[in-house]
């Protein structure tokens, strides 16, 4: 046994002296600094004198990573606000889409069906202030008279303005406000100053021709080629006008009462002496000017109306013979006054 061998086991026992203890520990090799990585860029960076891919090395940090202030990752990711942190902007009253109910709708269209005829009113309005204030000069001065009216051609429009008597005005003026409302709500103001100009036009012309002795006033040729020329307007809106039967009935209807009431009232026979007819008669309705008052309606509305159905072949179609009949029209008109305008005078 060695000495010191001994003398260990000598001091243990007597326990002069504690017992040694070796507390565990781990031993590490000197420290070096990690190895950095590195990773291949294959996109060419400008100052780079290589061309090829992945010798463009760029290194990574070595430290720990730097915490971003926002919520956002680094890099391509979506930042999305946590669920019950993040509120829609309401929507204020004029970005909310409004639906009327049933009351609203039922009262735009009671007041679109009341919006007033400013056209017909006005009319109505100018007929009722002629008649009433108008001097008797100024009246036969806007009266018909197919002699005169080449010399006068205000005539053929003005004697629309001039009426016989006030049940006459009062008539048109219902008629005209019945028939025109609804045209000019469809169709427009304009429209219907083109079909009422060319009606009494068309009144004057015709009643010059068949009643030469009958002096021809009022707006009853106006009235009858807006009647008719809702016939054209139920063609080119058919399907988005409501009552479109009713129109064409009310036409018919109309036109058998006026028939009958020219059959009564017939105008002065074509063979009697011109001395008894030298000066012309409110006696008698100007039938000639009614009828042609409505012919000139349909075609007029054709050319001048609007609507869906426009594009139509049978549109088209009716556009096309219109046109053709109203230049027609304007040609024989012409002819005749230019042929038989001096005997007119002479009478």
């Amino acid at each position: 046994m060695a000495p010191d061998a001994e003398h260990c086991a000598t001091a243990r026992l007597t326990g002069a002296q504690p017992a040694p203890v070796h507390a565990p520990r781990r031993v590490l090799p000197d420290a070096h600094a990690p190895a950095t990585a590195w990773t291949e860029n294959e996109e060419e960076r400008p100052g780079d004198n290589t061309n090829s891919p992945g010798e463009n090395r760029r290194l990574l940090p070595t430290g720990a990573p730097v915490k971003h202030k926002s919520r956002l990752q680094a890099g391509l990711t979506l930042g999305v606000h946590p669920q019950g942190k993040y509120k829609s902007p309401q929507l204020t009253k004029s970005h909310k889409p409004y639906a009327k109910n049933k009351f609203e709708k039922r009262k735009d269209k009671l007041l679109a069906l009341l919006k007033p005829p400013y056209f017909i009113v006005s009319m109505i309005i100018l007929l009722v202030c002629i008649h009433l204030w108008g001097s008797a000069d100024m009246r036969a001065q806007m009266e018909w008279s197919p002699n005169a009216w080449w010399r006068e051609p205000w005539r053929l429009f003005t004697y629309g303005c001039v009426h016989a008597s006030a049940a006459h005005l009062a008539l048109n003026a219902l008629v005209a406000l019945a028939v025109g409302w609804p045209l000019e709500r469809e169709q427009g103001w304009w429209r219907v100053v083109v079909v009422w100009a060319g009606g009494v036009a068309a009144g004057a012309l015709g009643a010059g021709v068949l009643q030469p002795r009958v002096r021809v006033v009022g707006a009853s040729a106006a009235v009858y080629a807006l009647l008719t020329a809702h016939i054209a307007n139920v063609c080119l809106r058919f399907g988005h006008i409501p009552l479109w039967w009713f129109r064409p009935l009310s036409v018919l209807v109309l036109g058998t009462s006026e028939a009958c009431w020219a059959l009564v009232r017939a105008s002065p026979a074509a063979g009697a002496p011109a001395a008894a007819h030298a000066h012309a008669s409110y006696e008698y309705v100007a039938w000639a000017a009614h009828i042609f008052g409505a012919a000139v309606g349909i075609p007029l509305a054709y050319l001048v109306f609007t609507g869906e159905n426009s594009k139509k072949p049978y549109v088209v179609a009716s556009r096309l013979i219109s046109g053709a009949v109203m230049c027609a029209g304007a040609v024989l008109a012409c002819i005749y006054y230019g042929w038989y305008g001096d005997d007119l005078d002479q009478t």
